[in-house]
């Protein structure tokens, strides 16, 4: 065996969900497991998970059809589109190991309790080497906007893999704890074959800001507020949530903890001794009340305006305890993720209409930097590893694009620039790399009420009632003879139809003449119902209507 197949299941072409296969022979290693971002195009879906039917059942490639081996995972970080999917993804595959930096380790092994998965993730220390078959795994500690964030070599019998997802160069970092720098080059000088590199900022010249940058910001803004500050942020960042409470104990402010999010990561925080906050500093909400406004200030769960979550339960006066007041300042400290958009604008405006001032990203950009990075990081890290072939990964196509200019004024050729859809294979072997099969791996949602996964077309159905209705046609049919009896009704729901008679009128005629010729007892009525829905539908489309038609056919 002299070649081993890279596959992405998720974070090629778009910035969540990511997962990665190295497959080598019948063995696979995985790196990453999380979970995708909604939009307005999935009614009634809450999360997008990566498809894993290709790691189950035999590998086609080897000669003798062995079946595929999961040897293990790695997770590079603590962030939901790297681990957010482990519950919903465990159960479907056998059991393997996984491994992970300490905060990484800890939020994900929280996550499968709360789920009652039986699975956990072992820790790994960032000079730990772990040997997972046929492939040895290294840790490069990274600055990102989470801490313990890794970085890793996969050592391979075709060659070395760089496997640098989610990154930037912050040499002033909050936690002190800078990028393994030196490793990094320790590696490149070993040989790398490939460096996958997060691309997401390759649009944004320079480099990527300090983290540090942000508590000059909180210290101006709390030592002008007057009343209470509220300061809103990813959960999983500890760090910031530590500047935050810097700046608090700097002003004689009492730190609140609201959502339960946050109220996790606090915890986990506390018991790595990641968060530095004494017990004494900090107040439950019930007694926010009791202390003066301009002596609190409140970590609140809700930066991308989240249904339930506890600064829209606060905004709409549904919280028992906190109140939004004339006075007070709320602050985004974190960007919107695409698609959240209207959401956070609405929970703005609501904010806003309570005379408090409102901070956010699109009128300052001192209380968010991006934990990605940016081209002088990117080219950076192409310095340092030295590779023989690039591949962008945690990107859009258009930060694909953008990065494949900067590895060509690196001096890459656009031969050794490989562009990987999503479950598109790429083959590596020593003596270079091209692209193999495509995976055909549709969406796989999770819905929102019941936490199942849900398939594309009720997605795609629960779509087309949101925008066009849903129409019920319903024909008794004479189970001997085969043939309509009496005329067909609707139900329609989420639409107007003035022409509903004409339409039925119509449809008789239709379905008359589709029947005509049979004169015998019914055995297929997959095609009564079939036809139903297809006369049904044309004529609807000839009124410019394109409603979800359910067919119901009743034997008579």
């Amino acid at each position: 065996m002299d070649s081993l197949s890279f596959i992405s299941l998720g974070g090629v072409g778009d910035v969540t969900k990511n997962m990665s296969v190295y497959q080598f022979g019948n063995e696979i290693l995985l790196v990453d497991c999380g979970i995708g971002f909604v939009d307005e195009s999935m009614p009634g879906v809450d999360l997008v998970i990566p498809n894993v039917s290709y790691l189950k059942g035999t590998n086609p490639s080897t000669s003798s059809g062995q079946a595929k081996k999961i040897v293990g995972m790695i997770l590079t970080h603590g962030h939901e589109d790297h681990i957010g999917a482990l519950p919903f993804i465990l159960p479907l595959l056998p059991s393997f190991p996984i491994y992970a930096s300490t905060l990484t380790a800890a939020l994900a092994n929280e996550k499968l309790a709360e789920f009652g998965e039986k699975n956990t993730v072992q820790t790994v220390r960032f000079d730990d080497t772990v040997k997972l078959g046929s492939f040895s795994v290294s840790f490069a500690r990274v600055t990102h906007s989470i801490i313990d964030a890794a970085n890793l070599l996969i050592r391979t019998p075709v060659g070395n893999f760089y496997h640098g997802s989610d990154y930037k160069f912050d040499f002033t970092p909050v936690d002190g704890r800078a990028s393994e720098i030196r490793k990094i080059a320790k590696w490149g000088e070993e040989g790398i074959l490939c460096t996958l590199s997060d691309c997401l900022g390759a649009e944004r010249p320079g480099h990527s800001k300090s983290e540090l940058s942000i508590s000059e910001s909180f210290d101006d803004e709390v030592r002008k507020t007057r009343g209470k500050v509220f300061i809103t942020t990813y959960s999983s960042n500890i760090s910031r949530m530590n500047q935050a409470i810097e700046i608090a104990r700097k002003y004689g402010r009492k730190v609140c903890f609201m959502g339960r999010s946050f109220l996790k990561s606090r915890d986990v925080g506390r018991k790595l001794k990641y968060l530095d906050l004494p017990m004494k500093s900090e107040i439950r909400p019930q007694d926010v009340r009791r202390v003066p406004p301009n002596q609190v200030l409140l970590l609140v769960a809700g930066s991308q305006a989240q249904i339930e979550s506890a600064l829209v339960r606060i905004a709409e006066d549904q919280d028992k305890d906190i109140r939004i007041q004339k006075g007070d300042a709320v602050i985004f400290s974190a960007d919107p993720i695409p698609g959240n958009e209207a959401s956070i604008h609405s929970l703005i405006d609501t904010i806003s209409k309570k005379e408090a001032k409102v901070v956010y990203s699109e009128i300052t950009d001192e209380f968010h930097v991006s934990g990605h990075g940016s081209q002088n990081d990117l080219k950076l890290l192409l310095s340092l590893t030295n590779p023989k072939f690039v591949l962008p990964i945690g990107g859009t196509y258009r930060q694909m694009i953008a990065y494949r200019e900067l590895a060509r004024e690196m001096g890459y050729a656009d031969d050794r620039i490989l562009f990987a859809d999503n479950s598109r294979e790429v083959i590596f072997s020593q003596s270079g790399a091209r692209f193999g099969k495509q995976i055909i791996l549709p969406h796989v949602f999770v819905d929102q009420i019941s936490g199942e996964t849900v398939e594309k077309y009720v997605v795609m159905d629960r779509q087309k009632i949101a925008e066009e209705g849903v129409i019920i046609v319903i024909v008794e049919i004479d189970s001997q003879t085969g043939q309509l009896m009496g005329n067909p009704d609707a139900i329609m729901r989420g639409m107007t139809f003035p022409a509903k008679e004409v339409f039925l009128k119509k449809l008789s005629d239709s379905l008359n003449k589709a029947f005509s010729g049979r004169r015998e007892p019914v055995t297929n009525w997959l095609f009564y119902r079939r036809t139903l829905q297809q006369r049904a539908e044309e004529l609807l489309f000839q009124d410019r209507r394109e409603p979800l038609v359910v067919p119901v056919v009743l034997e008579i």
